[in-house]
């Protein structure tokens, strides 16, 4: 092991995904930018936070169009039937399609997902890129997260879980009993969120190279985080900057054709197909609880129905950023510094970034 700011590191010499299957660059620039990153954070945190906020936090959302119309998750754990399952899928199937336009568009192949959650590699390297990262260690922890994370790697793990919710979410029998809301909660709050910190390596500052161990704290969105190099897998500010994202959320997508197909062997007819803002989905029904999927705010530079706000800029580009910003510094506010001096010590920092910014 060795020691680097306090946080123990398996020494390794772990060759990172971006470097063996690196993403086109058109499609890297523009996931890397500053509005494809607040964007893919802003909308894991407000349906995420949403039944935590307050009244007033809630109207100011509201106020910039950020009101998610389903919350994913409540104190006692994720809604399971609400529909935002079916927001998680459509989102995530609405990004697939904008890297693989993008891809095709600069003479790249699309990015083919994962048919089957990849085994214990036991090559030496990361010859396919998708090696599992070598654990990393908190000394401040006292949650349980550093033995979590140790866990989640392990070939054990793979063997014992992983591999049976391979198995299950391709089952018809299993799915043909699920709403499309049911399934994408379903997988979002088990066989996703392993995935995204199984694949995680150590979070580094991309400044210094030192390792963060919860990534960048959650109100922290300085332009160092935009680099490229802030690939963190287990956080929303940059797990879709890394490769491995766009195969694991292959995989999560194609389950969606699965339960279709499913459904119709026994309930033929009952799920009807229909295109929703370009994305193929399907017409509310006794399967489909939204007839209008949630991807995000309408986009000022799209055309979209919400008005500039006083003192923005007037580039529209520029005004999405800037309400998302405040959006992120509502969901997650700064603390002053005489509360950090006093009551936040580093590790009830760490602990807040873990809850509210990543997937473990």
């Amino acid at each position: 092991m060795e020691m680097t700011e306090g946080i123990a590191l398996e020494t390794t010499d772990f060759i990172e995904p971006r470097e063996v299957i690196p993403l086109p660059g058109p499609v890297l620039e523009m996931l890397a930018s500053r509005r494809h990153r607040l964007l893919h954070a802003v909308w894991h945190g407000t349906r995420g936070s949403w039944l935590g906020l307050d009244e007033n936090q809630r109207a100011s959302i509201t106020a910039l169009g950020w009101a998610p119309p389903r919350a994913s998750a409540q104190a006692s754990g994720p809604i399971i039937n609400n529909g935002a399952g079916e927001d998680f899928l459509f989102m995530h199937r609405q990004m697939i399609m904008m890297v693989n336009e993008t891809a095709q568009q600069a003479g790249a192949e699309p990015i083919k997902g994962w048919v089957n959650i990849p085994p214990p590699n036991s090559q030496t390297g990361n010859q396919d890129g998708f090696a599992v990262p070598p654990t990393w260690v908190d000394p401040a922890d006292k949650s349980g997260t550093n033995r979590r994370i140790a866990a989640l790697k392990t070939d054990e793990y793979f063997w014992s879980r992983m591999r049976w919710w391979d198995r299950e979410f391709k089952n018809p029998q299993y799915l043909r009993n699920l709403k499309l809301g049911e399934l994408g909660a379903l997988l979002e709050y088990s066989v996703h969120n392993d995935m995204h910190m199984r694949w995680a390596s150590a979070p580094r500052d991309p400044e210094t190279g030192e390792v963060v161990p919860g990534g960048r704290l959650p109100w922290d969105v300085s332009t160092k985080w935009d680099n490229p190099i802030y690939d963190f897998l287990g956080e929303f500010y940059s797990s879709h900057v890394n490769p491995v994202f766009w195969r694991l959320h292959g995989w999560i997508d194609d389950r969606i054709a699965d339960w279709y197909a499913a459904h119709e062997e026994v309930h033929a007819g009952e799920i009807e197909p229909a295109t929703i803002d370009g994305v193929s989905w399907f017409k509310q029904g006794k399967w489909v609880v939204a007839a209008d999927p949630w991807a995000g705010a309408k986009s000022e530079s799209h055309g979209g129905h919400h008005g500039g706000h006083h003192g923005m800029s007037a580039d529209p580009a520029q005004q999405d950023i800037e309400k998302m910003e405040k959006v992120n510094a509502i969901l997650f506010p700064k603390p002053s510094q005489t509360l950090r001096a006093a009551a936040m010590s580093a590790e009830m920092q760490a602990d807040q970034a873990s809850s509210k910014q990543t997937w473990f």
